[in-house]
């Protein structure tokens, strides 16, 4: 019997182990297909999503709006990975951020050091970003190209399901402009995911026709729009080059301008046309005509094409006020 038992027992032992890996395997296989097509991460799934630009210090702050709906069978995670400067790797010295979460005293931040925050079902959670910082003090000044007060920033999200992420809104950036203590403008930026950034994108495009009318304030008032733009490289690892396009609405290409370089992870912002004779901060001259419509004002069409994925965004000033133009990609 002692024998009997001796040469049966390593095929039990063996049968059982078989039994365990395939459960183990059929279990890592389920929580992939759980994913859908989001990322595997041990047992649960993540997504990484990409703010294009963010605004803070001299006289701008972002507030980060982080939402996870009564819909997840779960908890959601939040966790900033990746803060950038204008710059972007082109830069290897200091850059955070000053940030406060839901009102606590703020802190400086550099990538990778923000908390996780973890939500759950039908909870929210606020981030206040008030300064950029190229010292832990946030006392320096920012490095010659850069824009002084821009971030951009990479949050990854994890969940239990892939379920959980569709129903999970990327979060929210709400750069709000201040004088005196208050919010004069504000305007609004949804996180992008990381993995279906195209490498073009347009919008429709308002603005003053004729130079003497562009930039004319009545009581705080713009009496013709103009346009404000930013483009953002999200990779990594390669440098991108782009061009903007601006047509009018019969497809007309009316100019095509090259935008410097972009090192990974690097951003530029521009006025679609300048202020003055000479402003740096113009991508087409003061002078610029464009044609005018009934309105005294030009309608078209104008977009970014670019060697990879990239981060269009753009802003139209009217009036008194400033609305993110639709994105068409």
């Amino acid at each position: 019997m002692k024998t009997t038992a001796m040469k049966t027992q390593p095929a039990v032992f063996l049968s059982m182990r078989l039994m365990l890996l395939g459960a183990l395997l059929a279990s890592g296989i389920a929580a992939a297909a759980n994913c859908e097509n989001y990322t595997p991460a041990g047992t649960q799934c993540s997504r990484t999503v990409i703010f294009g630009w963010g605004a803070a210090g001299l006289g701008t702050q972002s507030v980060i709006a982080l939402v996870s709906r009564p819909a997840a069978s779960g908890p959601v995670q939040f966790q900033i990975a990746q803060i950038n400067s204008s710059l972007g790797t082109g830069y290897a010295g200091f850059f955070g951020i000053s940030l406060s979460a839901n009102g606590a005293p703020a802190s400086t931040y550099t990538s990778g050091t923000v908390p996780a925050v973890t939500l759950q079902p039908g909870t929210e959670s606020l981030f206040v970003v008030s300064q950029t910082c190229f010292n832990a003090g946030c006392t320096a000044s920012a490095p010659a190209g850069a824009v002084s007060n821009m971030f951009s920033m990479q949050v990854t999200i994890t969940a239990n399901t892939g379920a959980d992420l569709d129903v999970t809104p990327p979060p929210l950036l709400t750069v709000q402009f201040i004088t005196s203590g208050q919010v004069t403008v504000q305007e609004q930026e949804q996180a992008l995911d990381v993995t279906a950034i195209p490498s073009s994108a347009r919008a429709s495009l308002n603005e003053g026709a004729a130079d003497e009318d562009r930039y004319v304030s009545v009581g705080g008032a713009y009496t013709t729009p103009y346009t404000a733009f930013s483009v953002t490289n999200p990779s990594s690892t390669a440098t991108l080059t782009s061009e903007i396009v601006l047509s009018d609405f019969s497809g007309n290409q009316l100019a095509s301008i090259p935008l410097p370089p972009l090192a990974p992870q690097a951003a530029v912002a521009y006025l679609l046309v300048g202020r003055n004779a000479g402003d740096s901060l113009g991508l087409l001259p003061y002078s610029t005509l464009l044609p005018a419509g009934a309105d005294g004002i030009f309608h078209g069409v104008y977009g970014v094409q670019a060697s990879g994925p990239v981060i269009f965004l753009s802003q139209e000033f009217y009036g008194n006020s400033m609305l993110n133009a639709y994105i068409v990609h």
